[in-house]
Order: structure tokens, then sequence, then C-alpha cells
């Protein structure tokens, strides 16, 4: 058998081959990047939102007459805003626990508006009762400002009674 030798003319002509062979082959690994990576990467993304939407429709699903009752049938600021804070927290979900926690945000600005109401109403009681002489006006005044600031500490500070459970 004889051997052949490669000649110095050939070696140069079998340079472009190995370049056109490398740029081949970082192609080839870059296909396999995006067909395999890639698509491995969408497809578990993907999944992820089906799993956590799946997650959320059970999770609303067992607390559903809990926020019937406790939110949208409760006109309380105080006992909703409790309730908001406490899904904010413990949600498994993180886009559900978003919600709640902008939830919890509006209800807040409520809650602190009723605080501050109540506030209001705390001062005029205790300039009425600190009165030497009332008149039948400021007996009338201050009855209708007892009930208001009745009112408001029910709103504020009403208790919270969980619904009965479905059977």
């Amino acid at each position: 058998m004889e051997e052949k030798t490669l000649k110095p003319e050939s070696l140069k002509t079998a340079a472009p081959i190995t370049e056109l062979q490398k740029l081949k082959l970082i192609f080839d690994v870059v296909k396999w990047l995006i067909g395999s990576v890639a698509l491995v990467i969408v497809t578990m993304t993907i999944d992820y939102g089906f799993r956590d939407r799946a997650a959320g429709l059970n999770e609303a699903k067992q607390y559903d007459h809990y926020v019937t009752e406790l939110i949208v049938l409760n006109k309380e600021v105080g006992p909703r805003r409790l309730l908001a804070q406490y899904f904010s927290y413990v949600l498994p979900s993180p886009t559900l626990r978003k919600c709640w926690q902008d939830y919890y945000w509006v209800v807040n600005s409520e809650y602190r508006a009723m605080v501050k109401q109540d506030s209001v109403l705390g001062l005029k009681l205790k300039s009425y009762l600190t009165m030497k002489s009332v008149t039948p006006q400021d007996q009338f005044e201050f009855e209708a400002l007892a009930k208001q600031k009745k009112y408001t500490e029910k709103e504020l500070y009403g208790e919270f009674r969980l619904p009965t459970a479905k059977n």
C-alpha cells in the first residue's frame, strides 16, 4: 500500500475546508441550542403558566364562599382589610398574591380615611362632653355625632365572623 503524502499546496487547499467545517459545526451547535434548549425553556414556561393558573383556580374554589361573604357582601372596611391583608401574604400563587396586595392597598386607603373620620368625630364628641351648658340644639348635634361615631366604629372594628361551611 502506498501512503499519500500531503504536499504544501494541498495543505493550503485543505485549510478552507477546515474553516468551513468549523462554521458548519458552530451552525449545528447553534441550531441544536435553539431547537433543544429554547424549546424546552418555552415549554417549561408555558407549563408553569398553566400550572399556576390551575393552582389559582383551585385556590379560588377553596375560598370562594369566604371571599363572597366576607368581601363582596360585607360593606365594613375593617374586616375586608384584614382578609385582604391575610390573603396577600398566605396565597402560594405569586399572581394571586399580587392581586390581593393591590386590593389591600385600595381597602387600606378606605380604612385610613375611616380612621381619620373616626378621630375627628371623637374629638368633636369630646368637645361636647366638656361643655358647661348644653342647649337642645347641642344635644341634638351630640346625638347625631354619637350615631356617626358608632357607625364608623362598626365599619372599622366590626365583628369578623367566618361564614358557615358549604356541605
